[in-house]
């Protein structure tokens, strides 16, 4: 999926709304009016029926928006999939699902899928309910145009909060993706899973924590845990119990102009190995202004769904000086400070601490820090 980031680089939403019929376009553009500003939009429409539409030409430019054509739908789904973080289809439920059948990849890798009938009467989250946000987006988009949001996973139907969709809310990932209906199983049969942090939670999350079809356990009862909210992962996990990881781990880079992505992308891989962490943990790639443009830290950035970031050569130097960094002559002689990863890490994790140290080879460096508390 490609990354889309604000000026903060905090990633962005992006909607793909599609139709096929010209009472589609209507309940397509109603869709997209409701929407906040902060999320992209761009609306499909097959190219006979916008050829015969008002939007045709030059129209569309006073209207404030723009309508794309397209002849077939199977010419731009598969860079839709990639490019976007939810599609909403407003055409027959088959036909949506015949044409994302061979895209699907997995919860924790599909967009949000929506299906609406031309008259905008029913929403149905087709695909990623929990972790895609497409249950949460057919609530919004039924109080938006007056629809009946068609939920069909059983945690929703029975009234529970899934982990999944606790995990959604907070910007968590799941890890491993394939306990989840194990979990789930187990909410609705037991109706009520225990969960152990290992980090203080925030004030965001007391609805979770009041939750009554969740207990919360102390460090000597963790054992007991079907959900463990922590960025390191032990390898023997039990089949009905799974990780919720928050993104609490910054990727300090520095490497070699030209470096491939595949290269910075297995050197991040073994310094989080060597943590015991998980990628799940990652909040985002930060480097040196000078690197910006730099192809590879761009590419393995949208491969790991993170923000990519950099900062200016003085704002690193600061944090040098105050941290005591390690210092490369090299570097320092090349671009002006006194190292680049360590420095970016520890700006990424908002001064969190430093734990990894800088790691080398192949012409790439990593460091990696830690946020003082979960996201």
């Amino acid at each position: 999926m490609d990354i889309d980031t604000d000026a903060d680089g905090s990633t962005k939403t992006k909607v793909a709304l599609l139709t096929l019929t010209d009472r589609g376009l209507d309940t397509i553009l109603r869709i997209g009016e409701g929407l906040p500003n902060a999320i992209g939009r761009e609306y499909y429409l097959h190219e006979k029926v916008l050829n015969q539409s008002k939007y045709h030409g030059e129209s569309q430019s006073s209207q404030g928006f723009k309508i794309k054509s397209f002849s077939r739908l199977s010419d731009i789904i598969p860079s839709l999939w990639q490019e976007f973080s939810v599609l909403v289809f407003v055409m027959a439920s088959g036909i949506v699902v015949r044409q994302i059948s061979l895209l699907i990849e997995g919860k924790d890798r599909d967009p949000a899928v929506l299906v609406l009938d031309e008259e905008g009467k029913f929403v149905i989250p087709l695909l990623s309910g929990h972790l895609g946000g497409a249950n949460a987006w057919a609530h919004q988009i039924s109080e938006q145009i007056g629809a009946v949001p068609v939920i069909t996973t059983a945690t929703d139907v029975r009234g529970m909060v899934a982990p999944d969709e606790y995990a959604r809310r907070y910007g968590w990932k799941v890890e491993p993706v394939d306990h989840l209906p194990a979990v789930n199983r187990l909410l609705l049969e037991q109706k009520q899973l225990y969960v152990w942090a290992s980090y203080p939670l925030k004030p965001e999350h007391e609805t979770w924590v009041k939750d009554t079809h969740y207990c919360f356990l102390s460090e000597k009862e963790k054992d007991q845990a079907n959900v463990i909210i922590d960025a390191f992962l032990n390898s023997n996990i039990k089949a009905d119990c799974l990780y919720l990881v928050p993104p609490i781990l910054s990727i300090g880079v520095g490497c070699r102009r030209g470096v491939a992505s595949d290269v910075i992308l297995e050197r991040i891989k073994l310094a989080i190995e060597q943590l015991g962490a998980s990628l799940k943990a990652i909040s985002g790639i930060y480097s040196i202004d000078l690197k910006s443009n730099e192809v590879g830290l761009i590419e393995v950035a949208k491969y790991l769904r993170v923000p990519f970031r950099t900062f200016r050569a003085d704002e690193l130097q600061s944090v040098n000086l105050q941290e005591q960094l390690s210092r490369s002559n090299f570097v320092s002689e090349k671009i002006g400070v006194d190292g680049v990863c360590e420095a970016a890490s520890l700006l990424g994790a908002k001064r969190g601490r430093l734990v990894l140290p800088k790691t080398k080879g192949q012409g790439v460096t990593v460091a990696i820090s830690i946020e003082n508390s979960t996201s």
